[in-house]
């Protein structure tokens, strides 16, 4: 019996048809028997929340379609969602024999994706549900991670020192992930107490990974100076001139903090997001590629269209203002039975202004989105 959890095989599970596995325990005991009907949306994700597993095994005769990491191979979004609960555990267990080396194979896991998928990479980011404000020092590192990632290969850096730079977006803030989702969970004034344990958290990670057994010292200088900023205003010591992938990460975490909504403070729009960092960097190379990156309408971003639908954007178009995109609901405001290509180089079609997620009544499906062959 191989136990996956059940995140890793999403894409086969579909409201209204039968499971087309058993649902188990850790133990693997059988909870939910193959075959049960899963009858509406609710019920799909209450599976999906819940720490449940299947046995890989039960799927290999119906499937040939699963890489050598035992994953769906069509199904980035399920895959997705198994990164975030493995790395749940295994961020918070520096200390475990083999930290170090599954860290790095979830790096090169990242990186594949960047290669492969940038457009839904950048789609996961963009429409995260910043609501769950208690996981969001777990969250902000995979998404730190995952932009990372796609900078690094526009950069064209070695592929080696690609993956050091998305190990160390990855474990940049080991000792405060949880204290983050507590204080983005509160928001206003950091305590004294809390000023502390943020400030000394870049030299506590870098302890941590020394103790883990981790040796490549680009590595541990960027985790130790991304909070470094040139001219010695950043901290925990006050370095002139942080290192290139230090000021990478700096930035993206910058970045990705904007955009992400935290205790009552709305997040920002991130080519707005992209813009400041850009400005208050006074026009950092990085940051300029982090404006060129996120662009107007990077993928998951709500528009309106001219005609009056709500469309998402998906891809880059041939212009800045003219992504693809897949409409989500008719003029009136109706969800669509399933998501519509859209032109935006068309009059009809052309964006007319963002839209607001708090007034669309459709819930999002990405893997519909992304199978519209543009």
């Amino acid at each position: 019996m191989k136990l996956v959890p059940i995140q890793q095989v999403a894409g086969k599970l579909k409201a209204g048809e039968p499971l087309p596995f058993g649902v188990r325990d850790a133990e693997g005991k059988l909870l939910l028997a193959k075959g049960q009907m899963v009858p509406n949306e609710d019920m799909r994700e209450a599976l999906l929340n819940r720490g449940v597993f299947v046995d890989l095994d039960e799927l290999k005769p119906a499937s040939n379609s699963y890489d050598s990491s035992g994953v769906g191979g069509e199904d980035f979004f399920g895959r997705w969602e198994a990164m975030q609960t493995r790395l749940a555990v295994l961020l918070r267990a520096p200390d475990e024999t083999l930290f170090l080396p599954r860290v790095k194979e979830c790096a090169g896991q990242i990186l594949q994706w960047a290669e492969r998928y940038p457009d839904q990479l950048i789609f996961v980011v963009m429409r995260h549900d910043h609501s769950r404000h208690e996981i969001y020092g777990l969250v902000h590192l995979l998404h730190c991670a995952a932009v990372v990632a796609v900078l690094v290969r526009r950069l064209e850096w070695p592929v080696e020192r690609q993956r050091l730079a998305v190990g160390a977006a990855l474990t940049m803030n080991l000792p405060i992930i949880d204290l983050q989702g507590r204080l983005a969970s509160r928001g206003g004034k950091l305590a004294p107490q809390y000023r502390a344990l943020i400030d000394a958290h870049p030299t506590e990670s870098v302890a941590l990974l020394r103790a883990a057994g981790l040796k490549e010292q680009e590595w541990l200088d960027a985790v130790a100076q991304h909070h470094e900023e040139t001219g010695g205003v950043g901290y925990p010591n006050k370095v002139q001139e942080p290192t290139e992938m230090a000021q990478l990460l700096h930035l993206v975490d910058v970045f990705l903090a904007k955009h992400a909504s935290r205790g009552g403070r709305p997040g920002l729009p991130a080519p707005q997001a992209a813009r400041d960092i850009y400005t208050g960097s006074k026009g950092h190379p990085i940051a300029g590629l982090i404006v060129k990156e996120f662009g107007l309408f990077p993928p998951g971003t709500l528009v309106k269209l001219a005609c009056g639908e709500i469309a998402v954007s998906v891809r880059p178009g041939t212009s800045g203002n003219a992504p693809l995109v897949g409409s989500v609901t008719n003029r009136q405001g109706d969800p669509l039975a399933k998501p519509v290509r859209r032109d935006t180089t068309l009059a009809d079609f052309n964006i007319v202004g963002l839209a607001s997620a708090q007034h669309l009544r459709v819930k999002l499906m990405p893997h519909q989105l992304y199978d519209l062959r543009f």
